[in-house]
């Protein structure tokens, strides 16, 4: 006899079959956690959303990053070309003040004092170009626009001081003085090229146009 207080256990009557785990269903997939529900594949983190190609450090170009930093011999060869050029400038205005020298000289009709003064305002009109190119060569060195236009100065000065310096050690009775001042001028002209023409000077430039976009 059963007794009233305490009824016999009918199977499922504590927890009923299914609602919580049906008797042999299990667990269906999903119910309690669908597969992906907690954290879908991808969405926490899809792939190269937190860092995409090329995104966490810029490409190089169209003045992104950082600037290079300029090498010490482009810095060297502008202070050059600066000096360079100063003594172009203080050459020209020599050769003007001497082709004024012969303006109005009696040359007794030879046409020679013309000619000397000619002479004199087309080495003023060289030494003038030339000091442009040095000076704003160098300017355009220094900021890292472009080493062209001085290693073009430099060339022409290395050149001519060649030819000078040569002429000048053939001829008799030539001044040391001004034998010491080509032959420094040409060593200047020189040490410009070679430094414009080393691997961290192209590389710097390169960089620059670059940044530039060009």
């Amino acid at each position: 006899m059963t007794s009233y207080g305490n009824y016999p256990e009918q199977p499922g009557q504590g927890q009923q079959p299914g609602y919580g785990q049906q008797p042999g269903y299990g667990q269906p997939p999903g119910y309690g956690q669908p597969p992906g529900y907690g954290q879908p594949p991808g969405y926490g983190q899809p792939p190269g959303y937190g860092q995409q190609p090329g995104y966490g450090q810029p490409q190089y170009g169209h003045g992104s990053g950082p600037p290079p930093q300029r090498p010490a011999g482009v810095t060297a060869a502008a202070v050059l070309g600066f000096i360079l050029g100063a003594f172009a400038v203080i050459g020209a205005i020599f050769s003007f003040v001497g082709s004024s020298a012969f303006v109005g000289v009696d040359d007794g009709g030879t046409g020679l004092a013309g000619a000397v003064s000619g002479i004199f305002i087309v080495f003023a009109v060289i030494a003038l170009a030339i000091a442009v190119m040095m000076i704003w060569g160098s300017v355009l060195a220094v900021t890292g626009r472009s080493r062209v236009l001085l290693i073009v100065g430099a060339a022409i000065l290395t050149a001519f001081g060649l030819i000078g310096f040569f002429s000048s050690v053939g001829e008799a009775g030539t001044n040391a003085g001004g034998v010491i001042f080509q032959l420094v001028g040409l060593v200047m002209s020189i040490l410009i090229l070679v430094l414009l023409s080393l691997g961290p000077a192209a590389q710097y430039f390169a960089a620059q146009r670059a940044r530039r976009g060009r």
